[in-house]
């Protein structure tokens, strides 16, 4: 079971170009992205976090697209790191192709 969509944040450092930062100990690296429980302070040492929630359903899952294709568009991020991070919310999980690697298609809910 994963975050619900209404009790993830997603937080992340945007690409800067600069190869080999990812491997340099400390603070989340340029291009890290990590989503996670909407509590605590786990993001704070990232640059940027967002969340989607006060909104509606609709609302919510809309928000959780734009903001991944946020991340992966306008701030650099791999989508493939992205993608592994975004698979921790349910109702992302349940929106995208089932033919993709991590789909879900319900029936675990059942």
């Amino acid at each position: 079971m994963g975050l619900a969509i209404d009790d993830w944040q997603v937080a992340w450092n945007p690409q800067r170009n600069s190869p080999g930062l990812d491997k340099i100990p400390g603070p989340p690296a340029n291009g890290a992205v990590e989503v996670g429980k909407l509590s605590g302070k786990w993001a704070e040492s990232y640059d940027s976090a967002r969340s989607c929630e006060g909104k509606t359903l609709d609302e919510q899952i809309a928000e959780m697209f734009i903001t991944f294709h946020m991340l992966v568009v306008r701030d650099g991020i791999d989508p493939i790191k992205a993608h592994r991070q975004f698979l921790k919310i349910d109702e992302y999980r349940r929106r995208i192709d089932p033919e993709v690697e991590g789909a879900d298609d319900g029936s675990a809910d059942l």
